[in-house]
């Protein structure tokens, strides 16, 4: 190999690794924007059910101020065709002084009385109007940033294909050795895992049977999809939905939500089944699955994967959730754990 030869090469070499550097923080950009999504997703859907709780009540409202209005125009119908007559009658039939005086008040407490009732629905059905009408923007808001994330989304994943046609357009020989490189990481993890679940147990994990790593294990190869919250695709925080839902733990989709739940675990208190975070803020999330590696669903392109939690710079924490043992077969497994690395 000439000095010119290994010059370009390790130019190519240099080239490359600027686009793969930019390609893993687009990847990161990916991630929290697929997240922030997910947090607009369900702020949106709880702005929403407010509005219609808030559309129930003024209707309600409403309803209750037009009976009340009609009561009184019954009684004003009343008294113009009955005259004076209904009201004299109970004046002039009182027994004594005192008795006429506590007539007059009681005839003038039914007066303010009906008008206090009209007033105090009119000022409640305005206050669920102006209730109704902020809810209204709110949902309007919560649509616009439910947008805006998703072409952030958009934009990043244009830049990514934009990064990756240039990363095709490097030389053969350093995708080969690329290919080559990947090939071998993508064996070394599928023998990994056959150790794993043969219980050969040399990379020190042990899989209890009816476990959430058993459950997770179920699932490696499926690949990466935005949004995903099934084996046809899983996104980081969709994967470890689906899997603690066998095992009764009900989950948001969104990585920072699973951050706030369940208890909190410190790093040297790790155990297998238990959330690992990462990033600040949280924008990615992955099971522990013991002796130091974790089971995720990294990014675009990707499928789901063994890493080791020490090969992460970005460890944000852990979390604790009261899961219960699997005890139905694996819900949607494209095939058995043992096969899918095969």
């Amino acid at each position: 190999m000439t000095a010119e030869f290994r010059a370009r090469l390790a130019a190519k070499q240099a080239e490359l690794d600027e686009l793969e550097a930019q390609l893993d923080e687009l990847d990161r950009e990916l991630a929290i924007a697929a997240e922030a999504y997910n947090k607009a997703m369900l702020d949106l859907e709880a702005t929403t059910k407010r509005l219609e709780t808030t559309r129930a009540d003024l209707a309600n409202t409403e309803l209750a101020y037009e009976l009340q209005q009609d009561t009184l125009s019954d009684r004003a119908r009343d008294i113009y065709r009955g005259g004076e007559l209904s009201t004299l009658d109970v004046l002039l039939g009182s027994k004594s002084i005192s008795d006429f005086m506590a007539r007059i008040r009681f005839l003038r407490a039914m007066g303010e009385n009906d008008a206090s009732i009209v007033a105090a629905l009119a000022a409640q059905r305005d206050m669920i109007a102006e209730a109704q009408r902020a809810a209204e923007e709110d949902e309007l808001r919560a649509r616009s940033l439910e947008f805006e994330m998703q072409a952030r989304q958009i934009e990043v994943m244009l830049r990514i294909q934009e990064r990756e046609a240039l990363l095709a357009s490097t030389q053969t020989e350093l995708l080969e050795l690329l290919d080559d490189l990947a090939e071998a990481r993508q064996m070394a993890e599928a023998e990994l895992l056959r150790d794993v679940l043969s219980g050969a147990n040399k990379a020190g994990i042990v899989v209890e049977p009816g476990s959430p790593v058993e459950t997770a294990l179920a699932y490696h190869g499926v690949p990466y999809l935005w949004g995903g919250e099934s084996p046809r695709g899983f996104d980081c925080s969709g994967l470890l939905l689906y899997v603690m839902r066998q095992h009764g733990v009900n989950l948001p989709h969104y990585s920072g939500a699973q951050f706030q739940l369940g208890e909190k675990v410190a790093p040297s208190a790790l155990q297998p089944g238990d959330a690992v975070f990462f990033g600040s803020p949280v924008y990615h999330v992955g099971m522990y699955v013991g002796a130091g590696y974790f089971i995720h669903a990294p990014r675009t392109g990707d499928f789901v994967k063994l890493s080791r939690l020490a090969d992460r710079k970005d460890y944000a924490g852990a979390r604790r959730y009261d899961w219960e043992y699997r005890t139905s077969p694996v819900t949607g497994a494209v095939s058995d754990p043992a096969e899918a690395v095969r």
